[in-house]
């Protein structure tokens, strides 16, 4: 075997554009209004579940607002967080690289190759859809974590 396949993460950054800020804008937008109808369900249920709990069983009761403020206060939370990406969002500029995350690709490894440069990582450059630029991303051999195979059982 000379070559072997593997797989690696490739980083995507969008050059932001008019077109890009009002997707992600929207995207948010859209988010928003699923968090905010899931919070509306979850009241309108909870209201219900805790009146008949109060009428049966007053300590299930107690408990089950504690669950129902901790569930309502974690919802609370991920809309507030999408409104500080909201805000974030509208602060880019024209211009500006936006990472979006990452995607699965594959790197060929081959006899001679050097490891840390092929390990190091790809980044898509992406504007208005199109691929612009491909990067190889810098790394050093320290910043690369080979597992020592010494410390793993057979099978792991």
């Amino acid at each position: 075997m000379e070559t072997l396949r593997l797989r690696q993460d490739v980083g995507l950054i969008f050059i932001v554009t008019e077109e890009l800020k009002a997707t992600l804008l929207d995207e948010l937008h859209t988010a928003a209004e699923e968090v905010q109808r899931q919070i509306d369900q979850f009241d309108f249920r909870a209201r219900q579940a805790l009146a008949e709990l109060q009428r049966t069983d007053l300590t299930r009761a107690m408990a089950a607002r504690q669950q129902i403020d901790a569930e309502k206060r974690r919802l609370e939370a991920v809309k507030h967080e999408l409104g500080d990406r909201r805000k974030e969002i509208e602060a880019l500029t024209i211009g500006d690289e936006y990472p979006r995350g990452t995607i699965e690709g594959q790197v060929d490894v081959s006899l001679g190759d050097n490891l840390y440069e092929k390990l190091a990582g790809i980044q898509m450059v992406v504007k208005d859809g199109i691929v612009i630029q491909l990067r190889q991303q810098a790394v050093r051999p320290e910043d690369i974590i080979i597992p020592d195979s010494r410390n793993q059982r057979p099978g792991e």
